[in-house]
This record gives structure tokens, C-alpha cells and sequence, in this order.
């Protein structure tokens, strides 16, 4: 229902037809299972006599801090199909796709981790069986593999040289935080392949995979990384670094500055129309996608004069009609509120030289400071200046300027859970999401709010529509133009302290 200026009017709520499709995929070579059938299972059931299991309910859910997602299935077994723990191994492929009035949105691809039999025992004798299938999506890959070496020379396992070969044996991980990722979730997966080591190679037949490999299949996007300022990774224990890839890849990934996360894309592309325009997405059409980017928040025009801007446009905005907000449970919040910002790069102490003052220099709100006191935000960069006009001063004065704007609006932004009544699977983590102001009266007229999404979880029972949950932060109440103005009336209140001279009094008795 609309109004005549356009704006959504609380109200009615349309109609909505949900389901979901859920396909797994094998190798059928597991010398255990007993009936390892390979190839393509689809979970398609719909009465006893098929062979398939029935779906009864699915959920997934993806958060921007963590490397994967995580899935669950739960299902109905038929009567002639074979158990699923005979049937189903851990790190078997699955297809997730929600249906939103028959339009397939491909949700997530990962890999199980786990199959469940649950029995009980009815009041007449009866005993039902149902089966839970629980796993994490495709960065569970990264977040399991662990950046490892032998002492020994074999090409059986990653040795010390194989691993100069994966990082061209030069310090620092080579490069800046776009090329220190790709390094370690792309360049050691294949070089330790090629040495018989781990390579995660889906099954044949699975759609939108390339020779059969893992790799190849997945898309680098880091089209909105700019490297400004210019800097490259350093770190002196390159030879032997310790952990998982995900750990390590976000570690040099300057994270305070950058985002690092992986989804599902339409063809690859995070910022692609398809997102915003709700387009249907199956397995053929999407690909498995790690984005790095720098974060995608608006700076000032202060700012300006020194970095380029490039957010306008580059986030897709998913439009959510106000009737379809279920719940919403957000809030401001003083917590997080910061007034001082210091940042410096992990430069080794002798390089500092002339630049330590401008190193130790913070922007400052000294009026927020009399009324909230002291709110220091501390950050250390793992990235030293790489172009010879750029120097450490120079960096940490462009990176302090970004963290300022990003942040020093914090206590007015909104934050936490708004629940959808219906299902909005197209929405991906990494997006904003708007929700249009509506009017209340001739009178009265409620502002836009504008959210960025840094969680979502769809969930689907069999009977009910599917429930879209969204975890946001960042919201403005108005336009992006409303935010820009009053980002720029706010950075005018910080100064950077001056090193000032003092007299030093001197004793009398010494004069």
C-alpha cells in the first residue's frame, strides 16, 4: 500500500509463498559409508513411498566476522530410502536455495559436518525418526586449513620451500592487503595441491564449478580495495607463520581499514544489480566469492581533500517495505563512543625518526572530552607506506582522518536485530538495507532509516513462510545527504594538539 507522496503506509502485508530446495553433492568413495551413492542427491522428497527424504525446516545463518556460515537441515525420512548415516558422509557438498514464490535464491553452498539420527517413541508404540544435517559453508576450507610445514624436504606435505614458493620468498607476505589474501587463500591451496596436499575438490557435477576443482571455482573480488594510502604488508616471521589461512589472511589484510569476507555472489560480483533488483539466483548463477574491500562508510569532505571518496554507489541497497519489519530491536548507545583517535603503523622503532610526534598525534575532540571524558580508539596497522611520497607521518595522518569519519559519529547510529516477516534471501552481508519512511498523518512524516547489514539468517519450517533475520549497524535515521552533513559539522569540533614550548622556572636561589 502507498501513499500519494510515495512513502510506504504501515498496513497490509502481501501475501508471500516460500520454500526451499536443498541438494547434495558426493564422491562416493568413502571406504566406510555402506551405501556411498555419489553424484547428485537432491533432498526432494514429499511422501513415504519416495526415495528421498523430505525437508522439514532449514536455517542458515552468515556473520561478517566469521570466516564461514553455518547451515542446518532437518529432514523426514521415507520409508524405503536408506538411512542418511549410511547414506552421508561429513564434507559431502550442499546446495541451499530458498524459493520466494517459486524464484530460486541460492543461498549458500558448504560442506556437512555433522549427521544426526533422532528417535522417539510415540504413545502407541510408534517410533519416528528424524535426521539433522548440520555443516558451515565454503570458508569453512580456509578456517580448517592450517598453515603448516614439515622439517622434511618430501613433496608429500608442505615443506619449508614450498611454502618460499607460495609467498615468492618475498618478506611481508608479499604486497599490500589484497594481494597478502589472495596469497594465502588461493597461492597456498595450489602450490600445496600440486605437492598431494589438501585441495577440497568438490564432486563432479556440481554447477558452476570449474575442472572439478576448488580454486579455479572461486572469484577474488578486490575491485573495491583502492590501497590508499599506498602500503604493503611486513612481518619479519614470513618464513614461518602460524595458524589457520582465514587467521592469517585477515590478519594481513590491515582490518581496521579493509573487509575481508566470504559469500556467495551473482556471477561473482558483490556490488552486481542482481542483489538490489531481488533477481533469482540458482546454483548456475551464483559463485563462491571472497570480497576485500576497504570499509564502505562515507568520510568527510576534510577528508576528501586528501583521500578519494568512493562510497557513493558502490553497496548495494535492498529496499525492505516498512509492513514487512516484523520486529525491529535497535538502539543508540554511548559505549562506543570515541572522541580520540591514535594510529600508527607496526614499523620497526629506528624508522619512526622525525615522524614519532606526528605518529603520537591524535585527533581529538577536546569538547566531547569535558562532557564524556577520554574515549581513546587506539589502531595499529600491520601495513608500512609503500610509494616513495608517502611517508609513516603522512599515512598515519590520511588512516587517522578515515577512522575519525567512520567513527566519530557512533553514539548516534543505530544498531541491532530487525526480524522480516517474510523471507528477503537476496540480502547478503556487506549490503545496506533501506527502510522508507512512511506517512503517519497529513501532518506527520517518518524519516527514511538506512542500515548496513553485518548479519543474516534465513529460516525456513515446513508450513510457514520463511523469516529473514538481520543483524545491522550504522543506521541513520534520513537521507545519505542528511549523514554527510552532519558527518561534516562533526569533524570541524577536532584539532590535532600542538607540541608547545615551555619555560622551564628557574630557582631563585640558582640565579
Amino acid at each position: 500500500m502507498t501513499a500519494s507522496s510515495g512513502k510506504y503506509k504501515p498496513g497490509f502485508q502481501e501475501s508471500t509463498h516460500s520454500g526451499v530446495r536443498v541438494t547434495i553433492y558426493q564422491h562416493g568413495i568413502d571406504p566406510v559409508v555402506a551405501f556411498p551413492i555419489g553424484g547428485t542427491f537432491p533432498l526432494d522428497g514429499r511422501k513415504r513411498s519416495d526415495d528421498a527424504p523430505s525437508v522439514i525446516g532449514v536455517n542458515t545463518s552468515k556473520d561478517m566476522g566469521s570466516a564461514s556460515g553455518s547451515f542446518s537441515i532437518q529432514l523426514k525420512p521415507s520409508a524405503v530410502a536408506e538411512s542418511l548415516l549410511d547414506r552421508l558422509e561429513d564434507d559431502d557438498w550442499v546446495d541451499i536455495e530458498f524459493l520466494e514464490h517459486n524464484r530460486p535464491y541460492h543461498v549458500m553452498r558448504g560442506l556437512l559436518d555433522e549427521i544426526r539420527s533422532t528417535k522417539a517413541v510415540g504413545g502407541h508404540g510408534a517410533t519416528m525418526e528424524s535426521f539433522t544435517l548440520t555443516g558451515r559453508d565454503f570458508g569453512k576450507i580456509w578456517e580448517t586449513t592450517p598453515v603448516w610445514f614439515s622439517p622434511l624436504a618430501t613433496n608429500d606435505i608442505i615443506s619449508q620451500a614450498v611454502a618460499i614458493e607460495v609467498f615468492n620468498g618475498i618478506p611481508g607476505v608479499l604486497g599490500n592487503p589484497a594481494q597478502a589474501v589472495e596469497a594465502y587463500l588461493k597461492s597456498f591451496l595450489e602450490q600445496s595441491s600440486q605437492q598431494a596436499g589438501p585441495n577440497w575438490n568438490p564432486p563432479r557435477g556440481m554447477p558452476g564449478i570449474i575442472k572439478d576443482s576448488f580454486i579455479p571455482s572461486v572469484n577474488f573480488s578486490s575491485g573495491g580495495f583502492r590501497n590508499v594510502p599506498e602500503r604493503i604488508n611486513f612481518n619479519k616471521n614470513y618464513l614461518q607463520p602460524n595458524g589457520t589461512l582465514w587467521d592469517l589472511a585477515v590478519q594481513h589484510s590491515d582490518p581496521l581499514f579493509c573487509e575481508v569476507y566470504a559469500d556467495l555472489q551473482p556471477h561473482g560480483n558483490p556490488y552486481g544489480a542482481e542483489i538490489a533488483n531481488r533477481t533469482a539466483m540458482e546454483p548456475k548463477d551464483t559463485k563462491m566469492t571472497v570480497t576485500v574491500r576497504d570499509k564502505p562508510f562515507p568520510i568527510s569532505r576534510t577528508t576528501q581533500q586528501m583521500l578519494p571518496d568512493y562510497y557513493e554507489g558502490i553497496v548495494p541497497l535492498i529496499e525492505i517495505k516498512r509492513q514487512d519489519v516484523l520486529t525491529a530491536d535497535v538502539g543508540r548507545s554511548g559505549i562506543e563512543r570515541f572522541n580520540a583517535f591514535y594510529v600508527a603503523s607496526l614499523i620497526l622503532q629506528e624508522e619512526m625518526g622525525s615522524e614519532a610526534l606526528t605518529l603520537l598525534s591524535p585527533l581529538i575532540d577536546l569538547e566531547d572530552v569535558k562532557l564524556h571524558g577520554l574515549r581513546r580508539m587506539d589502531v595499529q596497522s600491520s601495513c608500512a607506506p609503500s610509494a616513495k611520497n608517502i611517508n609513516a607521518g603522512l599515512m598515519a595522518e590520511q588512516q587517522r582522518h578515515l577512522i575519525r569519519d567512520w567513527y566519530c559519529l557512533n553514539p548516534y547510529f543505530l544498531s541491532g536485530t530487525i526480524t522480516l516477516g517474510r523471507g528477503h534471501p537476496e540480502i547478503h552481508i556487506g549490503n545496506r538495507v533501506i527502510i522508507p519512511g512512511a506517512s503517519i498523518s497529513r501532518t506527520e512524516q517518518l524519516k527514511d532509516e538506512i542500515y548496513y547489514v553485518e548479519s543474516v539468517s534465513n529460516n525456513w519450517q515446513f508450513g510457514t513462510p520463511t523469516q529473514t533475520v538481520l543483524g545491522v549497524t550504522r543506521g541513520w535515521r534520513g537521507d545519505d545527504d542528511s549523514y554527510r552533513r552532519t558527518l561534516n559539522q562533526m569533524v570541524t569540533k577536532y584539532t590535532i594538539p600542538q607540541v608547545q614550548d615551555e619555560e622551564v622556572p628557574v630557582d631563585p636561589g640558582e640565579a
